[in-house]
């Protein structure tokens, strides 16, 4: 029961953060960029953990130093030229490997390091600058696939208890069923109409009932792959949680597995809409 209390009151905790700087992005970016960064670099932390990464100090600080430039600076000046953020990557991989070059490591080893280092950054640091991007241009949009993830993880949590008969993939997340993915699919792309019956959504985005359905289902599609992927490594690491910083709920992984695949899924899939839509 204590456990329930708290894990109640941080997810409640943990919305309202979200919510909150998403809504107040317009007037100040400092809640959002705060929230970001500490995401981006804490969710790093917490792989470098579990693969072991961290045991190598020296590289695993360069790894953290990786992902801060492409997190911070586009809260900086609200989301910079992609070539600048390019830059930075193709910088820190040599440096990277001559580190790792000399150090006494084998070369599988080190190259396993080093393939370990890059992984934050097109998992973690990638996604969370298209969430600036998408909260610069249209974060009503960003707010949405927040709610329809999290939405979707409620149903899929209730139908699997009520009628989960058939796992999904059960050598990765044996909880997660079929029956409690399919019903939460349909009931949260359902439900996903009523966005474009709200003003908040509808003044922004100004999509009509047949663009939202999709952005949902891709949402939820990528969303859903998100989670089992983070599973996936979590279990050939041998760890329950990704980490402790949420009580109850474990790390920053373990709370925004789904949204870090759902957003570039969900970031192209506006841009192919406007793009038709414009055209």
């Amino acid at each position: 029961m204590k456990n329930l209390v708290l894990r109640t009151v941080t997810g409640i905790l943990f919305v309202a953060a979200v919510v909150a700087s998403i809504l107040l992005y317009e007037k100040t970016i400092i809640p959002f960029a705060v929230l970001m960064s500490l995401v981006a670099v804490e969710g790093t932390r917490e792989f470098l953990k579990m693969t072991g990464v961290s045991a190598n100090r020296l590289v695993s600080v360069l790894a953290m130093l990786m992902v801060i430039p492409i997190v911070v600076f586009p809260a900086l000046v609200h989301f910079p030229d992609p070539v600048f953020l390019i830059l930075i990557l193709l910088l820190f991989f040599p440096v990277l490997s001559a580190v790792l070059l000399f150090q006494k490591n084998d070369g599988v080893s080190s190259l396993r390091t080093l393939s370990f280092c890059l992984v934050p950054v097109f998992w973690i640091a990638l996604p969370v600058m298209l969430m600036f991007a998408m909260a610069e241009e249209l974060a009503p949009l960003l707010l949405a696939l927040f709610i329809t993830i999290w939405l979707n993880d409620t149903l899929a949590y209730c139908a699997g208890s009520l009628f989960g008969r058939h796992k999904l993939c059960e050598r990765i997340s044996p909880k997660k069923t079929w029956e409690g993915f399919i019903i939460a699919l349909v009931l949260t792309v359902a439900a996903s109409v009523s966005f474009g019956y709200i003003g908040y959504f509808v003044d922004d985005v100004q999509w009509g009932p047949l663009q939202w359905v999709g952005f949902a289902l891709v949402v939820v599609l990528f969303g859903t792959l998100g989670d089992l992927v983070e599973s996936m490594i979590k279990r050939a690491c041998g760890v329950k949680d990704s980490g402790n910083i949420l009580p109850g709920h474990g790390g920053v992984l373990d709370r925004f597995d789904s949204v870090l695949m759902a957003v570039p899924a969900g970031f192209l899939y506006a841009v192919l809409v406007y793009w038709l839509i414009i055209g």
